[in-house]
């Protein structure tokens, strides 16, 4: 081994440049070089240096050092991560306790400033002031659980209209804080444009107002209405940006913190038509993309078009409109033919549905195109623009962009069904003639379509013929609405002998038919005449069951009006409803029936001569009822002046349902004094009263002397007949006068003496005992009072107590409750009692 080669030394390390120091030639000047020791620091936390409280969290950060001064100070910076975000945030000028080579930092960091929202994270990073100093990264991370968040605010992608509810998270240490949520357009917050300015919608809580919020997406609140927020043609997908910030209040001015932003947070497709078209009484419009729980409001309309003869020679396709535009759900919606009365003047009419977007959707006073809101296959669907649908003079030169300039996308479009194969024209002509009732007077509309300066110059005239078309009974003095200057409106006296009951014809013609339309001849709207049957009367009445999600009920009554006038000299309508009962020959009218009027009614009667009464019968208790056993006889009618409009009688109609009728069993005194089927009616009346039949019977024994006579007057000569002695002041509001209620038969009257009973027990409660039953018919306030109450005295009621002194027994000079029912139960106990 002696003789091995040895390894060669490796080489010596180059020489370190060597530094130099030069003053350029010219200059000057004095350099000094520090030498500075290494500075090093170290430091570490523990949980158990870390302390909360309130707002602030107080931390001691330990570790040691070298070569810093004892008089050292540290910037901290702060990164929070929570949420999904993370929050820079930095402390400056922390001093540093230095005692030897340890040292100490004493931290408080405020939840706010440092944004330790959520639960997470947070790293710290000392940095001391001293030049060459090395950051120290602390290792251990500080960990914070602050809830504070928004629930239901990243739904991600979804369907326009979908329903985020939008639940707070507060840790009790923001009591005082607002927490605030802002949504923007989609891509504001890339582009930076995110100011307060721009945000279309902001939701706020409070730990004392921190309830759920609704946002429906794409969507925002305008009164009861709902606006869309996106109305762009340019996107399939549409998205919107969210910012969540936390506000507290600090020296009277309001400092925001940002929580988190969420680009793109809520994103949707744009909606689209995929159907339109008419179906079995309705329009049906669907559209895709759209939350099965919004009702997407879109406007329909019902129009007609066919062939409009002019003159011999020219036959044109002509369109108006036959219903006012109405709003419904995208999914479908109806509208019932029997409203759709055709224009006589045109041949071959045929019907299509127009669908626009509602000016509420936009927000402004003018349509939006279609497109704007939905797509839609332009191969499937007809567009029609305004200048198309409403016939207005050219835009004068240099105002505006022509028409030709425009795009279909340009102008506010409407969408056709695909029932329309054709495209109709408009021009001047006489539109729809619509007939109605206000303030007792006929009301004849008739509609101006075309240029309103072409109908001033071919003056219109009016007239009311007779059936036949040959003699002029009316001419017709009318004026523009005040809600429309295309409609024209004339008023004709009811009270006309010619017009009210009768046929009559309306007609309507040009004064001019060589007037210019834009400086051009056009063929003059040809005449019109329209047949009017003015009698009054009801029809279509209908009834259904209501099933709501509650678990309750209603029952729905309609029936159709025609030619019934309202107004000072009106009648009201209204419905009755009956039960028929084994052994009776009518049925009994049910009095205490809740109905809930849809359409007003009252003194002026229905507000229109083609319209429908529609009522409700809310009652629980009494929709079971008509469910359950029974048969019912439900009837529309005009309630009061005898079934009369202007002299002109309605006839009533009705509608039978239920099962069979019930069978009415028990037992009553004096039965054998009245004929059968007053016996019948006496049980029923009083199951439908909730009385004892027994009680009833001995009022009206003790009342009529025993006869039971519908004749009898009061014994003392008073003015008071029949059954329950009924006088002029008690009969009022029953439909009947006293001198009407004596020449009835008893069973007839028995209806009134019902009408009378219910409406005492509706205002007074329920007739328990014999002595309330006498009390409705002689005294009503005493009735639910003890048997001392003082029904009448000569002291306080002198008129009173005269007429009925025979009842005070003692003469004490007055008659208590007791005194007035002892006659009666001397009938009771008197009479025999009788089993049906």
């Amino acid at each position: 081994m002696a003789d091995s080669a040895q390894a060669a030394p490796p080489p010596p390390p180059p020489p370190a440049p060597a530094l130099e120091v030069r003053l350029e030639p010219g200059s000057e000047g004095v350099i000094r070089l520090v030498a500075v020791a290494p500075i090093t620091l170290k430091l570490s936390l523990s949980p158990a240096d870390v302390q909360q409280e309130g707002l602030k969290y107080k931390v001691k950060l330990r570790g040691t050092q070298k070569n810093l001064p004892k008089d050292a100070t540290c910037r901290v910076l702060i990164k929070a991560s929570s949420l999904g975000e993370v929050r820079d945030s930095e402390l400056g000028a922390q001093p540093l306790q230095i005692s030897g080579e340890t040292c100490t930092l004493d931290l408080e960091l405020d939840t706010f400033a440092s944004g330790f929202f959520g639960k997470g994270t947070a790293h710290l990073s000392v940095i001391p002031d001293f030049p060459f100093a090395a950051p120290c990264d602390v290792p251990t991370p500080l960990e914070f659980n602050n809830p504070l968040d928004v629930t239901g605010a990243n739904p991600g992608k979804v369907m326009l209209g979908k329903l985020l509810k939008l639940t707070p998270v507060f840790s009790d240490k923001f009591e005082k804080a607002t927490l605030k949520l802002s949504v923007f357009h989609g891509g504001a917050i890339e582009s930076g444009k995110i100011a307060d300015s721009l945000a279309y919608s902001i939701f706020e809580w409070t730990e004392e107002d921190d309830d759920t919020k609704e946002w429906r997406v794409g969507c925002a609140h305008s009164g009861n209405d709902y606006l869309l927020t996106y109305l762009d043609t340019n996107k399939a997908e549409y998205s919107f940006d969210l910012r969540l910030e936390v506000i507290q209040e600090s020296e009277g001015q309001e400092v925001s913190y940002v929580v988190w932003e969420k680009p793109k947070a809520v994103s949707f497709p744009k909606p689209k038509l995929t159907s339109f078209e008419i179906g079995s009484g309705r329009a049906i419009a669907k559209v895709e993309n759209v939350d099965p729980d919004f009702g997407f409001p879109l406007e329909l309309t019902l129009w007609q078009y066919g062939i409009h003869e002019f003159d011999p020679i020219v036959r044109t396709s002509m369109m108006n409109p036959i219903s006012r535009p109405v709003l419904a759900e995208a999914s479908s919606s109806e509208y019932f033919w029997q409203l759709l009365v055709p224009s006589v003047t045109m041949e071959k009419v045929q019907i299509f549905a127009l669908l626009r977007i509602p000016k509420t959707l936009s927000g402004t006073d003018s349509y939006v195109p279609v497109s704007t809101v939905m797509d839609y296959d332009e191969t499937k669907f007809r567009t029609f623009d305004d200048d198309q649908l409403w016939i207005e003079p050219p835009a004068k030169k240099g105002t505006k962009k022509s028409k030709q300039q425009k795009t279909p996308k340009d102008l506010a479009t409407a969408i056709a069904s695909q029932e329309l194969k054709d495209t109709p024209t408009r021009a001047p002509h006489f539109g729809s003639i619509s007939t109605g009732v206000r303030e007792n007077n006929l009301l004849i509309s008739i509609k101006l379509v075309g240029d309103s300066g072409y109908w001033k110059g071919a003056e219109p005239v009016f007239s009311l013929y007779d059936e036949a078309c040959q003699t002029e009974l009316v001419k017709l003095k009318t004026q523009p609405s005040a809600q429309n200057p295309r409609l024209h409106e004339a008023l004709v006296s009811l009270e006309d002998p010619n017009l009210l009951g009768k046929k009559v014809s309306i007609r309507g013609q040009v004064t001019h038919p060589e007037t210019h339309l834009w400086g051009e001849l056009v063929a003059a709207p040809p005449a019109f005449s329209v047949a009017y049957e003015g009698v009054p009367r009801l029809s279509g009445l209908t009834m259904r069951t209501v099933e709501l999600t509650d678990a309750t009920s209603y029952m729905q009554v309609r029936c159709q009006t025609r030619h019934v006038p309202n107004g000072k000299k009106g009648s009201t309508l209204g419905f009755r409803l009956y039960e028929y009962f084994v052994g009776m020959s009518e049925p009994v009218l049910l009095s205490q029936i809740p109905f809930r009027y849809d359409v007003s009614k009252g003194a002026g009667g229905q507000c229109d001569s083609q319209g429908r009464l529609v009522a409700r019968i809310t009652d629980q208790d009494m929709v079971k009822k008509l469910l359950g056993q029974g048969k019912y006889k439900l009837e529309a009618c005009v309630l009061d002046k005898e079934g009369k409009v202007l002299s002109s009688e309605v006839r009533p109609i009705f509608t039978e349902f239920g099962k069979s009728p019930r069978r009415i069993e028990g037992t009553m005194v004096w039965g054998e004094k009245v004929p059968p089927e007053f016996r019948k009616k006496v049980l029923a009346i009083c199951d439908l009263l909730k009385i004892k039949p027994d009680y009833l019977m001995a009022c009206m024994a003790f009342e009529t002397g025993r006869t039971f006579s519908a004749k009898k007057q009061n014994s003392a000569g008073h003015n008071a007949y029949g059954l329950i002695q009924f006088t002029k002041s008690g009969s009022e509001g029953l439909g009947k006068t006293v001198d009407e209620l004596k020449v009835m038969t008893e069973v007839e009257q028995l209806d009134y003496v019902y009408k009378y009973m219910a409406r005492c027990i509706e205002r007074k409660g329920p007739l328990r005992t014999m002595s309330d039953v006498y009390m409705a018919i002689i005294c009503p306030e005493a009735v639910g009072q003890p048997e001392t109450y003082v029904c009448y005295s000569r002291a306080s009621s002198p008129v009173a107590y005269e007429a009925n002194k025979g009842l005070d027994k003692g003469k004490k000079g007055f008659i208590t409750k007791d005194d007035a029912t002892a006659p009666v139960d001397e009938q009771y106990r008197a009479g025999e009692t009788y089993r049906l």
